[in-house]
């Protein structure tokens, strides 16, 4: 997302300045939030000197907004227990003495605060007001300037069909924005988590995210493919994306280097694979999307990932690229053996993960080999 000019990230005006004016909001007076400042000093210098230019980062919301402030200080969204989770298997170490440096110097500064969604522009894309927006407090996040000015490059790419070959997302063509399906509740915290640490340890964890089965639970009987594979009783069970994704990115070498900040390029596949997410445990096989990371990962951290076998790094994925009509269901004779299932003993054909997914070209193993064996669909599993 280009940065906005240094104009545009301050300016208000127009109908844009009185609906915010005339707003609960407006009647605050500057000061009270952006605190640290001078208003009645005589230079533009003087007046901005210390000025608290994120309010929210520093608790200005919570006294008006207690409850949802609470529930936002422990969520996934803040915090990224998931990450910090990952980092912890794979470093075999605490993170708060082994990373919390380097990760408040890397990836905190893409993470936001209530201010970032419900006002401004993210800090990640260069801050300062929506475009068009004023000082507007929004009650929903604008899904451009904010939810996908840092969810863009994988989930914004997906949805609104960037990849070539790619439709947009069948629910994006519907005109479903992202509170249609992800709640408030959801993004701020649902405090429903029952780990001994008070908190979500993973997204796939939330009790309150969304759920293919939340609009479409008729279609599990509705024809014979669902009721092989959709219905609470079958045989093998599939994610729903096993079948309606679309191919999506995949990462392998980034945030690796002395600086922490060079990325490989992306890979667009569709890979199944074994389920390996205890918390949809009713699947048994996902797509599968390679996280970002490998051994280097965190070298300008002085970590060293030696558990880095600990975790798999192709894991559990919800590609926002769905289509009632896939390479996978769009059948030959009544049959979905053209398009997915390998067969023992035959060359692979297919979408799923297999071992020579984990091997270079010359056939030599990949080092994350071994951390992917849960996942990946052996000769035996065939059928």
């Amino acid at each position: 997302m280009p940065e906005l000019e240094a104009w545009e990230k301050v300016y208000i005006g127009g109908a844009n300045a009185n609906s915010f004016l005339n707003s609960i909001h407006g009647e605050i007076e500057c000061e009270i939030c952006h605190s640290g400042g001078s208003p009645n000093a005589e230079s533009v210098e003087d007046i901005h000197a210390d000025m608290v230019r994120d309010p929210s980062a520093i608790g200005a919301c919570d006294d008006c907004h207690a409850d949802i402030a609470q529930a936002n200080s422990n969520s996934l969204h803040t915090n990224l227990w998931g990450e910090k989770k990952a980092i912890e298997l794979r470093g075999e170490c605490e993170f708060a003495t082994c990373a919390e440096d380097g990760f408040n110097v890397n990836c905190n500064s893409c993470h936001t605060t209530c201010g970032q969604c419900h006002v401004s522009r993210p800090n990640s894309v260069g801050g300062g007001l929506i475009r068009n927006g004023g000082h507007k407090f929004r009650k929903t996040p604008h899904i451009s300037e904010q939810c996908t000015a840092c969810h863009g490059s994988r989930i914004a790419f997906d949805y609104t069909g960037e990849a070539q070959g790619n439709e947009a997302d069948v629910h994006r063509s519907r005109g479903y924005l992202c509170e249609d399906c992800h709640s408030g509740e959801e993004m701020h915290g649902d405090g429903q988590s029952q780990n001994p640490s008070g908190h979500y340890e993973g997204r796939y964890e939330v009790a309150t995210m969304p759920r293919c089965e939340n609009c479409h639970a008729e279609v599990e009987p509705s024809n014979s493919f669902h009721r092989k594979h959709a219905v609470a009783d079958a045989d093998v069970r599939l994610q729903c994306q096993v079948c309606h994704s679309q191919p999506y990115k995949n990462c392998t070498s980034c945030h690796v280097g002395n600086d922490g900040f060079t990325i490989d390029a992306s890979t667009l596949s569709l890979k199944i694979g074994h389920n390996n997410e205890p918390n949809r445990d009713e699947y048994d096989y996902a797509v599968v999307r390679h996280a970002p990371v490998d051994q280097e990962t965190f070298l300008n951290w002085g970590l060293s990932v030696s558990g880095y076998d600990n975790y798999p790094t192709w894991g559990y994925a919800s590609p926002h690229n769905i289509q009632r009509w896939t390479e996978q269901t769009t059948t030959d004779g009544g049959s979905c053996g053209g398009s997915c299932h390998d067969r023992p003993g035959q060359e692979r054909q297919g979408f799923y993960l297999r071992d020579t997914d984990l091997r270079d070209e010359l056939g030599n193993p990949l080092l994350d080999r071994e951390a992917n064996r849960p996942v990946v669909i052996t000769e035996a599993d065939l059928h």
